[in-house]
């Protein structure tokens, strides 16, 4: 019967998500990939940060000879994408990307550690961007995929600048590469229309974090007029925002709420005014 253990593990985390795990990620082989886990008895399981490796511990011998392997040095290779269609609107740096594509490897992988950051910095940035025909990339992006492209590419080398790694992943302790996704942040602006929308209005925030400044009145597309306010700080997105907005105004010696929890913003509802990326939410009545 044979006996499988962990070889590695790959694990992403997104600060969108209350748990930081970032569990809409489907991990793809490339068939290189599929063929050396077919050759050599690895599996490949999902988890709930990412995918883990495993080894059938009878079969050791033929992945030690690939791991040898001077011509095609071994390597896992795999194209990510997301279930979820918003993916590239609530995370960073996809707001800064044109033509090119995450890429992710361990090549400076330090021998000995445990756990790695596959990134450039501790969250993926701009650093971590290739062009699709990078030398990095040639050979796993077909001519299809780069008019629907994956969120990105990560390679697991069996050797780096330092030599083998595999006597490291094959330590009880299980070595782990960690891709870490930061939330696009943006300015929420609120358009108050109808009777609410005037200047004896105000929001505040009842954990006293974010500030908003009014902006006056503005006309939309279709004629209509609304009041204004927009937060002094960028706000990052989240699935399950604690905000507590209010809406209240100002009359001769009081104050009184009028709406007692704004509505969120929409990851997807976002504009660009004077260089600032906005998040825009529209409040009738």
């Amino acid at each position: 019967m044979a006996t499988f253990k962990t070889l590695l593990k790959v694990n992403v985390e997104h600060d969108f998500y209350t748990n930081g795990a970032c569990s809409c990620l489907n991990f793809y082989a490339t068939d290189k990939t599929f063929r050396l886990f077919e050759n050599t008895g690895l599996l490949l399981k999902n988890t709930s940060h990412g995918i883990q490796i495993v080894y059938d511990e009878s079969r050791l011998e033929a992945l030690r000879l690939y791991a040898t392997e001077q011509d095609e040095p071994l390597c896992f290779e795999f194209k990510v994408y997301s279930t979820e269609p918003e993916f590239r609107s609530y995370t960073s740096p996809f707001a800064e990307v044109a033509d090119d594509i995450l890429y992710f490897d361990n090549h400076a992988t330090t021998l000995g550690v445990a756990n790695y950051n596959l990134s450039a910095s501790e969250y993926v940035s701009v650093n971590d961007l290739k062009k699709l025909d990078s030398n990095e990339l040639k050979g796993i992006i077909d001519h299809k995929e780069r008019l629907l492209p994956p969120v990105f590419v990560v390679k697991i080398f069996a050797q780096n600048e330092q030599g083998s790694l595999l006597e490291q992943w094959l330590k009880p302790t299980a070595t782990t590469y960690s891709i870490a996704f930061n939330a696009r942040e943006t300015f929420w602006k609120y358009y108050l229309l109808g009777k609410m929308a005037k200047e004896t209005s105000y929001i505040v925030d009842s954990d006293h974090n974010i500030e908003f400044e009014a902006l006056g009145s503005t006309t939309l597309s279709d004629e209509s007029v609304a009041f204004t306010f927009r937060s002094m700080q960028k706000i990052p997105f989240n699935e399950h925002y604690s905000f507590r907005f209010q809406l209240k105004e100002k009359s001769v010696g009081s104050e009184h709420v009028l709406i007692n929890r704004l509505p969120v913003a929409c990851v997807t509802q976002t504009g660009l005014e004077q260089e600032k990326i906005i998040s825009e939410i529209y409040i009738n009545s």
